[in-house]
């Protein structure tokens, strides 16, 4: 299993590295939504000072002024109030193949097309032909007019040189002819630009050729050719990879564009990729404004006034509506525009050469890790590197486009990821389900769900069978005091109490290596050294003490936050040997420890309310005190169980502030008390009292002696006073 994961992991990255490379059109589909994505989360921005300002030949103007096309005299009449109002340069983006049939040298000819023969004499009335009239009025002026390619017409005669550096990229838009415009009106305008856009396969408009080859003629845009015009420059340069050194595979491709003083990108086909900021009514005026206007209007000038001005029509009868990613349907026109204002904002998109060659490394690379972790099986080292390679590549392309303008295309990435991680992760799976099933079987009516995944980890290490014997630090924490802090208290409230506080308690003993054997209502069980060996369990134990008083401060802190009350608590510690195992009943069996050491840690937790102090530790952990902690002896204990009497310490650490004071005078203290010299203990231990140290009550501890010494001064001591404690507990 292990072998057909390797095998088939590699081929699913080396075909997903084939498919990057040469990737079939679906995958184009994909990959083009994938940056109509990044353009509808970033749109550019609008900047209404960019001097490029569209008048629409909209509904509203063809119900006003008639059906299109109009009489050529109202455009050269629109031409006229444009320049009236100070317009830089003006393009037009429709055709004018045919004379104007309502001009008044051509009614004539129709009126006696059909009529026998008979052709009807008008009187002169001095009226210039309307075509005449518009040629006119844009000779001599910056006009530029369009083309567009076909199969049928003439070859353009470019009115501007466009010089190649290099061969001339095979890849441009082509077209056999072109249908142009009216001779005179040719040679009237000062530029000719093409308003083919070119292949668009799921009819979305994102790029748009500058460069179109018609008859073996470059001719450039409309766009381009307009920037040219009002910049009164000479001509265009395209720039190839031939001549920049760019990397192509071997053919000629198109990089960039020179139109006068701006230079931008454009794609290998001559294509200039749109970043939209999509339809803005502050860039749009209705023709029908202009044509209405008395003179010179003030706001039509502030509006028109040094600016390239595109004519086009939104109007849906005369086609010329497109799709963007941003805009269901928008007019051509303002496509135009949009190229525009990116040139002149030197805003661009582009998807430099090297951006596919990064794409194929990528996946490459994922595939490659991908294998690795698969045939280490570590599907959680898999899922992190899948998420890492996924989403970094999917973040990564939102913030190369909005902040480099770069089109990375995570899509192959992410496809490597998921079909490399899914079937290998699944596969390793059923390997290693195969391998827990005889475990499962067998023990499935004895453990819990839990402990069984932990068995399945290492038979061997995790059980000690027939609850074998072995020495365990064990660990009682319990909450002080639970029963005053909570009387009266709401159940939903005393649950949220107790959770905060076990919880931040467990996790910490957790973190240093305990086992946690149960949670008793307010307290909880841990030991060491089990079911895992370590040989530093008593060391491991103590040097959590401290955790465990930070812990609790830290649920303190949340529980007074949630207006709960502040909780102490009180541990008890122990090392010795115990029996460990699975005990309970044939349903239902614990991974728990038993035996007197285990019940002396238990009653050590107890006596820390006795005696004042955080914690209560039995003399084998002591044994085992790492030297950043201090040991303190508090007392000798007689415990039912024990033939000898237990020695009861405290531990803290070495670096508390007063602890050596505090730990010299309950020594004297104590030795005092030993020796039967009531008065001197007494001093002793009322010097004590008066000692502050951490988490200990001094004056709790000094005052159970005080009250010893007292009942000593009444009735004889029993022999050995290790008995004492069980005497006056009596009491």
């Amino acid at each position: 299993m292990a072998r057909l994961t390797l095998w088939l992991s590699l081929a699913v990255a080396a075909l997903m590295v084939g498919l990057t490379a040469f990737p079939p059109p679906i995958l184009d589909r994909a990959r083009d939504a994938v940056f109509d994505g990044y353009q509808r989360n970033a749109p550019r921005a609008y900047d209404p000072q960019t001097p490029v300002h569209v008048i629409d030949i909209d509904e509203a103007a063809l119900e006003e002024y008639g059906q299109w096309p109009w009489p050529r005299s109202y455009l050269a009449e629109l031409t006229d109030r444009l320049f009236e109002h100070g317009a830089g340069a003006v393009g037009y983006d429709v055709l004018f193949p045919e004379p104007d049939r309502t001009s008044p040298d051509r009614i004539v000819e129709s009126w006696s097309r059909f009529s026998d023969g008979i052709r009807p004499v008008l009187p002169d009335l001095g009226i210039e032909p309307h075509d005449s009239r518009f040629a006119a009025a844009i000779a001599g002026r910056p006009v530029v007019l369009s083309i567009a390619g076909g199969l049928e017409g003439g070859v353009p005669v470019p009115m501007a040189g466009f010089a190649v550096t290099g061969g001339v990229p095979s890849g441009l838009t082509r077209y056999a002819a072109a249908v142009g415009n009216l001779p005179e009106l040719t040679q009237a305008a000062s530029g000719l630009g093409t308003i083919s856009l070119g292949r668009n396969e799921d009819g979305i408009t994102r790029a748009v050729p500058m460069v179109t080859e018609i008859g073996g003629v470059l001719v450039p845009s409309l766009s381009a050719e307009l920037l040219r015009v009002a910049q009164r420059a000479g001509g265009h340069t395209l720039k190839t990879t031939e001549a920049s050194g760019e990397f192509s595979g071997g053919t000629v491709a198109a990089t960039a564009m020179q139109t006068g003083r701006f230079n931008f990108p454009v794609e290998a086909d001559g294509r200039f990729r749109l970043h939209y900021s999509g339809f803005q009514p502050a860039r749009v005026t209705p023709v029908g404004q202009v044509l209405e206007a008395d003179g010179i209007d003030p706001i039509l000038q502030q509006r028109l006034a040094g600016r390239i001005i595109l004519v086009g029509s939104s109007a849906q009868g005369l086609f010329d509506i497109r799709t963007t990613p941003l805009d269901g349907q928008i007019a051509g026109v303002t496509l135009h525009a949009e190229i525009i204002e990116q040139i002149i904002a030197e805003r661009f998109l582009t998807r430099p050469d090297w951006m596919r060659g990064l794409e194929i490394v990528l996946v490459a690379l994922a595939g490659l890790l991908l294998t690795l972790t698969n045939r280490a099986e570590r599907p959680a080292l898999g899922l992190a590197a899948a998420l890492t390679f996924g989403g970094g590549s999917v973040a990564g392309g939102i913030l190369a486009f909005s902040n480099l303008g770069l089109l990375f295309n995570p899509v192959m990435l992410v496809l490597t990821t998921a079909l490399v991680y899914l079937p290998g992760t699944t596969l390793g799976y059923l390997a290693k389900e195969r391998a827990r099933r005889s475990i499962r079987e067998r023990f499935a009516r004895f453990l819990p769900p839990p402990l069984i995944a932990e068995i399945e980890k290492n038979p061997a290490a995790a059980l000690t069978p027939d609850g074998a014997e072995r020495d365990l630090t064990v660990m009682f924490v319990d909450m002080r005091g639970f029963s005053t802090v909570t009387e009266g208290m709401p159940p939903d409230r005393v649950v949220t109490l107790v959770n905060t506080f076990l919880s931040a308690v467990a996790e910490t003993l957790v973190d240093h290596g305990a086992t946690i054997d149960k949670f008793m209502g307010d307290a909880v069980m841990a030991f060491w050294n089990a079911p895992i060996e370590r040989p530093d369990h008593a060391a491991a134990a103590l040097g959590a003490l401290n955790a465990i008083n930070e812990a609790a401060e830290q649920a303190n802190f949340a529980l007074t936050s949630q207006n709960l009350p502040r909780v102490n608590l009180g541990v008890g510690v122990n090392t010795g040997p115990a029996s460990v195992g699975l005990m309970g009943s044939r349903d239902r069996l614990s991974y728990t420890c038993i035996g007197d050491s285990v019940t002396l840690a238990a009653r050590l937790e107890g006596l820390t309310r006795i005696y004042g102090v955080r914690n209560c530790v039995g003399p084998m952990s002591v044994a085992h005190c790492p030297p950043h902690l201090r040991a303190v002896t508090l007392d000798l204990i007689a415990v039912k169980g024990f033939a000898r009497a237990v020695e009861v310490s405290t531990i803290m650490p070495a670096s508390t502030p007063g602890l050596g004071d505090f730990e010299a005078t309950l020594s004297a203290a104590r030795g005092a008390y030993v020796a039967r010299d009531w008065i001197g203990a007494g001093r002793a231990f009322a010097a004590l009292s008066r000692i502050k140290v951490p988490f200990c009550n001094s004056g709790l501890l000094a005052q159970l002696y005080l009250d010893r010494i007292a009942g000593h001064k009444k009735t004889p001591p029993p022999e050995g006073w290790a008995g004492e404690y069980q005497a006056m507990s009596k009491r």
